[in-house]
Order: structure tokens, then sequence, then C-alpha cells
């Protein structure tokens, strides 16, 4: 059931943006944060959409680094995954290599200065929101994600390198296996 986000008003009387991604008229963070969990909800019941699950999630933490990018570890988890994604590494064995590659207590630095609010992608998730059938959804949670990427440009040289990084360390733990 779709529930409509909390009435977070501004003081021209519509509900607020979401500071972090600029979506409007949302209600707010925990507003814009309804939005995504109805969305998830919506990709784990639905089979043919579940296929971009994990560009939603990392779109939406790109977008939203603030709260869910905070350690050096999960803004690498979500540009490395945002990089296999965007960069077309065609490659299956690549998803179970960047696990890997970031268990335990791997030493990261958090990548700054991280796009600041307004300048993290157009699309949002409310754009995904209303998709009004799966393909549509498939469609703009593809462009929402590249665009959401493309915000943070001036880490892909870096992410580029986790990704191969943790490629290597793969092949390394197959062959000592």
């Amino acid at each position: 059931m779709t529930r409509d986000p909390p009435e977070t008003e501004t003081s021209a009387g519509g509900r607020s943006p979401c500071p972090h991604c600029g979506a409007r008229d949302v209600g707010g963070e925990d507003g814009c944060n309804e939005f995504f969990q109805e969305v998830v909800g919506r990709e784990f019941s639905r089979p043919e959409i579940f296929q971009v699950h994990r560009l939603t999630v990392d779109a939406y933490s790109l977008q939203h680094p603030d709260q869910y990018m905070k350690s050096a570890k999960s803004a690498v988890a979500h540009l490395t995954g945002m990089c296999w994604a965007m960069e077309g590494v065609d490659d299956p064995s690549v998803s179970n290599s960047l696990s890997r590659f970031l268990e335990g207590t791997p030493k990261f630095t958090r990548p700054e200065p991280v796009p600041p609010p307004g300048k993290r992608g157009e699309l949002t998730i409310v754009d995904v929101h209303s998709a009004p059938d799966s393909m549509e959804h498939i469609k703009r949670v593809r462009e929402w994600a590249r665009m959401a990427w493309d915000s943070w440009a001036d880490h892909h040289a870096q992410a580029r390198l986790w990704v191969e990084e943790a490629k290597v360390k793969g092949r390394s733990r197959k062959g000592h296996r």
C-alpha cells in the first residue's frame, strides 16, 4: 500500500524538499526515505524489477551520502558497486570480488569532497516511485543511477582503482583455495 509521505510543510504551504537529493514536495528527509522504502518494497515483491535493486540502493546512497555513506567503507561499497554497474564490467564474479574486498576491516579513506546537495543528479527516488509499470521502473532506475554516478565524477578514477583491486584480490584468492 502506498502511503503519502509526512506533511512537513514549507513556509509557502507545500511539503518540504529533501535536503539531500532535492526531491520536491516529499516532506523532507523522512518523506524521501518513505519513497525509497516503498520502491525497495516494490522491487522485492516484483521479480521482474528486482534486477535493478542494487542500482536503486547505490543511487539513493550516492544522493544521500550523509545518511548512507558515513563511513569510508560504506562510501567505497556504494561507489564501487555503482562503478561496476555503470562502467560495464561484464564479469559476474566482480560482485563477489567486491564483497570480499570489503570484508573485515580494510583501510579506506572516505572520498571527499562529497557533491553538494542539489548537484547529485536531476532525477530522484520520486521519479522512480511514479513509474507506471515495470519497464518504466527499470528505465528510470537506470537513468537515475547514471545521473547519480555522474555527479560523483571527481571520484570515478578512484572507484575504478578499487574495482580493479577487488578483481585482482578476487583472482588471487581463487588460486589459493
